[in-house]
């Protein structure tokens, strides 16, 4: 596959993501490519993110809910996935002026509930689960969701003997602090009952339009203590009471747990009153329902616990994420291997095309060809050239008057 990059659609902590036309083609088709940073020299040879994300992706494909991935490649310093080019994320309602209704809360919460369940039959865990990372298609109108950014998802039980991990901690949490667990705030390594947490702090993220602890005034290190404080029934506070529910299971569900994915669908579809008709439950754009996402008075929330002390260490600690001083790119990031999904190396080269080619427009937003900035920084050197030979000149010529001046004058 041959590629051009054009706009900068977004950046993040593992890299960025341009529209990318695909010009070996006829006509040229629009894709989605995402840029990573990649170790040097031998380490190339370890597993890198975006291959590892591609590997999962291919793993999962086939589903309503899972973005088609097209092709991976690799530079000495970058590597590339060529992905389907998605619309906007699912809070973009609620900045619209009909908002998000019921309805297509229910519809969207039922997607992301069969989104899970399939990524959950293939033994892996998505470890990242937000409202940021559900897109709707391009076309508003297919009303369906997809579930992306597999780049930290990993496998909950061993692909060869399917015996389920241990419960382990971690040395810092993975994911988004407003979203991710309680357990794994507290180091614990991830399941399926995280991720079942994560997304009932999406759903909540939307009935509400914000969550107590997302707000200005909440430090970083408060995240936890806030989140804590907040049971399912005080947060919902409002709604039907099967919002609040939802999120007191995924707190009580034991590391080992299978969700119940069809029982809590079930109980959704009947606060919209939509029958089950085992199929996606699709967006309506159309809808003028009763709009959600405006939080209604509450009382003080319930402590669930006292929170935990924490060390600075851990309570400065951001979302996994690796900056880079000096660079406006993370540092190169790589999977564990006992996080692989089967043989990554072998997947992606044997079901993906490779990138042969790729170049970048030179009017790309917020970067510049190498051609473009040579130029650059030649005018710029001229610019200096002359700036140096009209001071010289200058001084010349003042040099000139004084002589003419003491000789003729007799000073």
């Amino acid at each position: 596959m041959r590629l051009l990059l054009e706009d900068l659609i977004d950046s993040g902590g593992y890299g960025k993501v341009y529209v990318g036309r695909v010009t070996n083609e006829r006509p040229t088709r629009t894709v989605a490519v995402k840029k990573g940073r990649v170790a040097r020299a031998v380490q190339l040879e370890k597993n890198p993110m975006l291959r590892h994300e591609a590997c999962a992706m291919l793993k999962l494909r086939g589903h309503p809910n899972i973005p088609e991935v097209y092709a991976w490649g690799r530079s000495q310093i970058f590597e590339y996935l060529a992905l389907q080019m998605l619309g906007d994320p699912i809070d973009a309602p609620l900045l619209q002026p009909e908002g998000l209704t019921m309805r297509n809360l229910i519809a969207l919460t039922c997607q992301m509930l069969d989104a899970l369940e399939h990524v959950h039959s293939h033994h892996i865990i998505h470890c990242d689960v937000k409202p940021n990372n559900f897109l709707f298609e391009v076309s508003p109108t297919s009303g369906l969701i997809k579930l992306i950014d597999f780049g930290i998802a990993r496998v909950y039980r061993n692909l060869d003997t399917q015996q389920h991990i241990q419960e382990s901690t971690l040395p810092r949490h993975i994911g988004t602090r407003n979203y991710i667990s309680i357990h794994v705030h507290l180091h614990h390594n991830p399941s399926r009952r995280d991720d079942m947490e994560s997304l009932a702090y999406t759903i909540a993220d939307l009935l509400r339009d914000g969550l107590p602890w997302d707000r200005r005034e909440v430090e970083s290190r408060d995240v936890l203590s806030v989140k804590q404080a907040w049971s399912g029934s005080a947060l919902c506070a409002g709604y039907p009471a099967v919002f609040g529910a939802f999120i007191d299971y995924a707190r009580s569900l034991g590391f080992r747990d299978a969700p119940d994915y069809a029982n809590w669908r079930r109980r959704f579809l009947a606060v919209a009153h939509i029958p089950d008709t085992h199929g996606p439950v699709l967006y309506d754009p159309l809808d003028r329902g009763t709009a959600v996402g405006k939080c209604p008075e509450q009382e003080e929330p319930s402590v669930i616990r006292p929170a935990p002390h924490l060390s600075s260490q851990d309570s400065d600690s951001e979302d996994l994420t690796f900056p880079c001083a000096m660079s406006t790119w993370a540092d190169p990031s790589t999977v564990a291997d006992e996080n692989r999904i089967g043989d990554e190396r072998k997947t992606v080269h044997e079901q993906l095309e490779w990138i042969e080619d790729l170049r970048q427009a030179s009017t790309l937003t917020g970067v510049k060809s190498w051609s473009v900035i040579r130029q650059h920084v030649l005018y710029l050197l001229l610019c200096n050239c002359i700036q140096h030979v009209s001071v010289l000149l200058i001084g010349d010529y003042l040099g000139i008057v004084a002589w003419w001046l003491i000789t003729s004058r007799g000073f």
